[in-house]
Protein backbone atom coordinates (compact mmCIF):
# COMPACT_ATOMS: atom_id res chain seq x y z
CA UNK A 1 0.00 0.00 0.00
CA UNK A 2 1.47 3.36 -1.00
CA UNK A 3 1.48 6.53 1.08
CA UNK A 4 -1.30 8.18 -0.97
CA UNK A 5 -3.68 5.25 -0.42
CA UNK A 6 -2.82 5.10 3.27
CA UNK A 7 -3.39 8.87 3.59
CA UNK A 8 -6.73 8.63 1.76
CA UNK A 9 -7.96 5.77 3.97
CA UNK A 10 -6.81 7.57 7.12
CA UNK A 11 -8.61 10.75 6.06
CA UNK A 12 -11.76 8.76 5.27
CA UNK A 13 -11.67 7.00 8.68
CA UNK A 14 -11.04 10.29 10.50
CA UNK A 15 -13.94 11.90 8.65
CA UNK A 16 -16.25 8.98 9.50
CA UNK A 17 -15.24 9.13 13.18
CA UNK A 18 -15.81 12.90 13.23
CA UNK A 19 -19.24 12.49 11.62
CA UNK A 20 -20.23 9.87 14.21
CA UNK A 21 -19.02 12.12 17.04
CA UNK A 22 -20.87 15.15 15.66
CA UNK A 23 -24.05 13.09 15.49
CA UNK A 24 -23.65 12.08 19.13
CA UNK A 25 -23.01 15.67 20.27
CA UNK A 26 -26.13 17.30 18.84
CA UNK A 27 -29.53 16.53 20.29
CA UNK A 28 -32.08 14.62 18.30
CA UNK A 29 -35.76 15.35 18.41
CA UNK A 30 -37.41 14.20 21.60
CA UNK A 31 -38.37 14.86 25.19
CA UNK A 32 -35.87 16.03 27.81
CA UNK A 33 -35.77 16.88 31.52
CA UNK A 34 -33.32 19.01 33.41
CA UNK A 35 -32.39 20.91 36.53
CA UNK A 36 -30.22 23.99 37.03
CA UNK A 37 -28.86 26.04 39.91
CA UNK A 38 -27.21 29.42 40.06
CA UNK A 39 -27.70 32.95 41.24
CA UNK A 40 -30.59 35.36 40.93
CA UNK A 41 -30.69 39.13 41.22
CA UNK A 42 -33.85 41.00 42.16
CA UNK A 43 -33.94 44.69 41.16
CA UNK A 44 -36.99 46.76 42.13
CA UNK A 45 -37.77 50.46 42.09
CA UNK A 46 -39.75 51.09 45.28
CA UNK A 47 -40.27 54.79 44.63
CA UNK A 48 -40.35 57.48 47.27
CA UNK A 49 -42.38 56.53 50.37
CA UNK A 50 -43.01 57.93 53.85
CA UNK A 51 -41.54 54.83 55.50
CA UNK A 52 -38.25 55.71 57.22
CA UNK A 53 -35.18 53.70 56.13
CA UNK A 54 -37.06 52.18 53.15
CA UNK A 55 -34.69 52.42 50.19
CA UNK A 56 -35.85 53.93 46.88
CA UNK A 57 -34.71 50.74 45.16
CA UNK A 58 -33.35 47.32 45.99
CA UNK A 59 -30.76 45.19 44.23
CA UNK A 60 -30.36 41.88 46.08
CA UNK A 61 -28.82 38.51 45.15
CA UNK A 62 -29.53 34.96 46.28
CA UNK A 63 -29.18 31.33 45.22
CA UNK A 64 -31.79 30.06 42.75
CA UNK A 65 -32.75 26.74 41.20
CA UNK A 66 -35.15 25.39 38.59
CA UNK A 67 -36.48 22.20 37.06
CA UNK A 68 -37.87 21.83 33.55
CA UNK A 69 -39.20 19.46 30.92
CA UNK A 70 -39.33 20.05 27.19
CA UNK A 71 -39.42 18.75 23.66
CA UNK A 72 -36.77 19.46 21.02
CA UNK A 73 -37.42 19.48 17.26
CA UNK A 74 -33.99 18.97 15.65
CA UNK A 75 -34.40 20.41 12.14
CA UNK A 76 -31.70 20.55 9.44
CA UNK A 77 -30.59 24.16 10.03
CA UNK A 78 -32.12 25.13 13.38
CA UNK A 79 -33.51 23.54 16.52
CA UNK A 80 -36.94 24.49 17.78
CA UNK A 81 -38.30 23.56 21.17
CA UNK A 82 -40.93 24.08 23.80
CA UNK A 83 -40.22 23.93 27.51
CA UNK A 84 -42.11 24.26 30.79
CA UNK A 85 -40.68 24.56 34.26
CA UNK A 86 -40.67 25.87 37.80
CA UNK A 87 -38.09 28.29 39.22
CA UNK A 88 -37.31 29.39 42.79
CA UNK A 89 -35.45 32.71 42.82
CA UNK A 90 -34.33 32.38 46.43
CA UNK A 91 -35.05 34.62 49.41
CA UNK A 92 -33.05 37.86 49.19
CA UNK A 93 -33.09 40.02 52.33
CA UNK A 94 -32.63 43.69 53.21
CA UNK A 95 -33.12 45.83 56.34
CA UNK A 96 -35.87 48.37 57.04
CA UNK A 97 -36.18 50.06 60.46
CA UNK A 98 -33.69 47.57 61.96
CA UNK A 99 -35.90 44.68 60.82
CA UNK A 100 -35.08 42.16 58.14
CA UNK A 101 -37.36 42.03 55.08
CA UNK A 102 -37.37 38.72 53.17
CA UNK A 103 -38.56 38.52 49.58
CA UNK A 104 -39.50 35.09 48.23
CA UNK A 105 -40.24 34.87 44.49
CA UNK A 106 -41.06 31.87 42.32
CA UNK A 107 -42.59 31.26 38.90
CA UNK A 108 -44.07 28.63 36.60
CA UNK A 109 -43.00 29.26 33.02
CA UNK A 110 -43.49 28.16 29.41
CA UNK A 111 -40.83 28.87 26.77
CA UNK A 112 -40.46 28.81 23.01
CA UNK A 113 -36.83 28.07 22.10
CA UNK A 114 -34.85 28.50 18.87
CA UNK A 115 -31.26 27.29 18.58
CA UNK A 116 -28.41 26.55 16.22
CA UNK A 117 -25.70 23.89 16.27
CA UNK A 118 -22.31 25.65 16.46
CA UNK A 119 -19.85 22.78 16.35
CA UNK A 120 -19.64 21.05 19.70
CA UNK A 121 -21.83 23.70 21.35
CA UNK A 122 -25.51 24.43 20.74
CA UNK A 123 -26.54 28.09 21.14
CA UNK A 124 -30.15 29.09 21.84
CA UNK A 125 -32.47 31.98 22.63
CA UNK A 126 -35.88 31.76 24.21
CA UNK A 127 -38.94 33.84 24.94
CA UNK A 128 -41.59 32.81 27.41
CA UNK A 129 -44.48 33.53 29.68
CA UNK A 130 -44.16 33.34 33.46
CA UNK A 131 -46.88 33.06 36.11
CA UNK A 132 -45.10 34.39 39.21
CA UNK A 133 -45.73 34.94 42.89
CA UNK A 134 -43.79 37.17 45.29
CA UNK A 135 -44.10 37.31 49.07
CA UNK A 136 -42.53 39.91 51.38
CA UNK A 137 -42.16 39.09 55.09
CA UNK A 138 -41.12 41.32 58.01
CA UNK A 139 -41.44 40.40 61.70
CA UNK A 140 -43.91 37.53 61.12
CA UNK A 141 -46.12 39.72 58.89
CA UNK A 142 -46.28 38.89 55.21
CA UNK A 143 -47.97 40.12 52.06
CA UNK A 144 -47.98 38.55 48.63
CA UNK A 145 -48.69 39.53 45.06
CA UNK A 146 -48.72 37.64 41.79
CA UNK A 147 -48.95 38.21 38.07
CA UNK A 148 -48.15 37.02 34.57
CA UNK A 149 -45.40 38.55 32.45
CA UNK A 150 -42.94 37.91 29.63
CA UNK A 151 -39.48 36.44 30.12
CA UNK A 152 -36.40 36.16 27.88
CA UNK A 153 -33.25 34.09 27.86
CA UNK A 154 -30.10 33.00 26.04
CA UNK A 155 -27.87 30.03 26.61
CA UNK A 156 -25.50 27.36 25.38
CA UNK A 157 -25.27 23.62 25.88
CA UNK A 158 -22.61 20.99 25.37
CA UNK A 159 -23.16 17.29 25.50
CA UNK A 160 -22.32 13.82 24.33
CA UNK A 161 -25.20 11.47 23.80
CA UNK A 162 -28.32 12.08 25.86
CA UNK A 163 -26.66 14.11 28.67
CA UNK A 164 -25.67 17.76 28.24
CA UNK A 165 -24.44 20.62 30.40
CA UNK A 166 -26.41 23.81 29.88
CA UNK A 167 -25.64 27.40 30.89
CA UNK A 168 -28.30 30.12 30.72
CA UNK A 169 -29.06 33.75 31.42
CA UNK A 170 -32.76 34.59 31.92
CA UNK A 171 -34.57 37.90 32.45
CA UNK A 172 -38.03 38.01 34.03
CA UNK A 173 -39.91 41.34 34.03
CA UNK A 174 -42.43 41.25 36.90
CA UNK A 175 -44.40 44.52 37.04
CA UNK A 176 -41.83 47.09 38.27
CA UNK A 177 -39.33 44.39 39.24
CA UNK A 178 -36.64 42.71 37.13
CA UNK A 179 -35.39 39.30 38.21
CA UNK A 180 -32.38 37.82 36.42
CA UNK A 181 -30.99 34.31 36.78
CA UNK A 182 -27.60 32.98 35.71
CA UNK A 183 -27.50 29.19 35.98
CA UNK A 184 -25.72 25.98 35.04
CA UNK A 185 -27.50 22.65 34.86
CA UNK A 186 -27.74 19.17 33.42
CA UNK A 187 -30.25 17.99 30.83
CA UNK A 188 -31.13 14.41 29.91
CA UNK A 189 -32.80 13.67 26.56
CA UNK A 190 -34.94 10.53 26.16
Amino acid sequence: MNNTTLLTRSAWLAGAALAMTAGAVHADSGFYIGASAGGSTLEADLGVTDIPDLPDSIDEDDTAFKGYIGYNFDLPLINLGVEAGYVEFGQPEFDVLSSEVTLETNAWNVWGIVGVDAGLIDLFAKVGYAAWEAEASIQNVSDSTDGNDLAYGVGASFGLGPVSVRGEYELYEFDETDVTMLSVGVTYQF
